[in-house]
């Protein structure tokens, strides 16, 4: 379908025998540079963060600070919104209540792979989708950012510290610390946080994407403490000569991000891939 702003693709992108996520590629239209930077931008479905419904064409107008696809294509990039593993997995729950759709899902995954965790299935999936970005024709591999907002930015977390083509990571307000939201939900890594001598912690993953990129943008589940884990990382950072390519930014106003948080994201963006700064519209 045809917006002003990108030509929009959607297609059914096989994940497993037999799932298939939805997937949608937005393609700027005005002149970009070549080769093309390119950006993941997983979510629960790809209607929020492209800011427009892929069945109608319908341009969205609630949660506009976290249409990510829509400000980054209108930056030129080669945008790709990814749909959560939950629903392509089983058929909604005739009691669709809370997360009664991931609990279901995340059962399903684990019935048939009892050695996996919710979290793995979506850092697969969204990495399926880094594949499809570069098969797309003129995209820089050495400019692709994975950006995500609270589970889209534990999607983008997980999956750009544990893949490499990612070569930064903005995630807002996803909670980096155990305790800060729901990491012990079956659909993210389960009970097993909560066992004796379990003593991993998310600066030890953050310091795999050194010497990459990495901006947390702070609202309500992230925090002044959520800075201890990233200042923990830059002992690894500092290795690499790269300690200021970790950032972060509370801009301590509830859970969705401020106008504000994303214009300063989009400048560090441009700054750490040596890119001119592009407007976009504001909400």
């Amino acid at each position: 379908f045809e917006q002003p702003e990108f030509r929009g693709t959607l297609l059914r992108q096989p994940t497993g025998p037999d799932t298939r996520q939805l997937v949608l590629l937005m393609e700027p239209k005005l002149a970009a540079r070549s080769p093309r930077p390119g950006a993941v931008v997983p979510f629960y479905h790809p209607d929020t963060m492209a800011g427009h419904n892929v069945a109608t064409g319908e341009r969205l107008t609630e949660r506009s600070t976290v249409q990510f696809g829509r400000q980054l294509v209108q930056q030129g990039y080669v945008v790709v919104c990814t749909e959560a593993f939950p629903y392509n997995t089983v058929s909604e729950p005739v009691e669709n209540v809370g997360f009664a759709w991931w609990q279901a899902g995340a059962e399903k995954v684990l019935r048939d792979n009892p050695h996996w965790t919710g979290m793995g299935k979506l850092i697969h999936d969204t990495s399926r989708a880094v594949d499809l970005l570069l098969e797309q024709p003129d995209v820089d591999p050495e400019r692709v950012v994975c950006i995500g907002h609270s589970l889209g930015g534990k999607m983008a977390f997980y999956t750009g510290c544990l893949d490499e083509r990612i070569k930064a990571i903005i995630a807002s307000d996803f909670g980096i610390g155990w305790d800060f939201t729901n990491w012990d939900a079956l659909w993210y890594l389960g009970k097993q946080i909560h066992a004796e001598g379990f003593s991993l912690a998310h600066h030890q993953l953050l310091a795999l994407h050194a010497p990459r990129a990495f901006l947390l943008i702070g609202g309500q589940y992230d925090k002044r403490e959520s800075w201890q884990y990233l200042r923990e990382a830059q002992t690894v950072y500092r290795l690499h000569g790269k300690e200021t390519a970790v950032g972060m930014f509370d801009h301590a106003s509830g859970h969705q991000p401020t106008e504000e948080s994303m214009r300063l994201a989009y400048r560090w963006l441009a700054e750490q891939f040596a890119l001119p700064e592009q407007p976009w519209e504001a909400p």
